[in-house]
């Protein structure tokens, strides 16, 4: 009996500090910003995705206190993060001794990644000081890295293995292109 009546208040402990922690999680970015800067983006980006930019912008704790450059900052940490995932798995497949063809992929696909962490980087430093253009100089380059990759697998010819970081790539694609999309907004 003491088991089961202390099961009740147990649960409801734990669902007042979860719904209290998911509440500090999710920051409260300035709504009307957050939402107009993803409505303008999505309007001339469809592939990028309203909602997607949205829960992606808010679920970062400096939304809470982000102007516009701070959500280009955002989007960009946000496209760095993509491109180390991309670069992890690339480390990963490749420690998988693939074929020969595959591993040439990669290795294509590890440069074009490995490059795009580099003017990501690059862009950072432009966003922040206020250097717009010249940081979307750095996110188009950046923003391509996901279409190389995908072509060294593409370009193969006949029996070619299909591209293992469709998944990655993908999601790259869209932080970078928000991040690219945002900052060229504002320069």
């Amino acid at each position: 009996m003491e088991g089961t009546a202390a099961k009740p208040s147990m649960l409801a402990l734990v669902f007042l500090l979860s719904t209290g922690l998911l509440q500090m999680i999710s920051s409260p970015c300035d709504a009307a910003l957050l939402q107009d800067t993803c409505r303008r983006i999505t309007t001339s980006h469809s592939g990028i995705g309203y909602d997607f930019c949205v829960a992606s912008l808010r679920a970062d704790p400096a939304c809470a206190s982000a102007d516009r450059r701070g959500l280009a900052m955002i989007a960009t940490r946000l496209s760095l993060a993509g491109a180390s995932a991309a670069m992890s798995a690339i480390a990963n497949m490749t420690g998988a001794k693939p074929n020969p063809r595959s591993r040439d992929c990669l290795g294509v696909c590890w440069e074009v990644y490995d490059a795009a962490i580099d003017h990501l980087n690059v862009a950072m430093r432009n966003i922040g000081a206020g250097r717009y253009r010249e940081a979307v100089v750095f996110l188009s380059a950046a923003v391509d890295a996901p279409d190389n990759c995908e072509d060294a697998f593409r370009e193969i010819g006949d029996g070619a293995p299909s591209s293992p970081l469709a998944h990655e790539d993908r999601d790259f694609g869209r932080v970078a292109a928000m991040a690219l999309a945002i900052t060229a907004a504002m320069g």
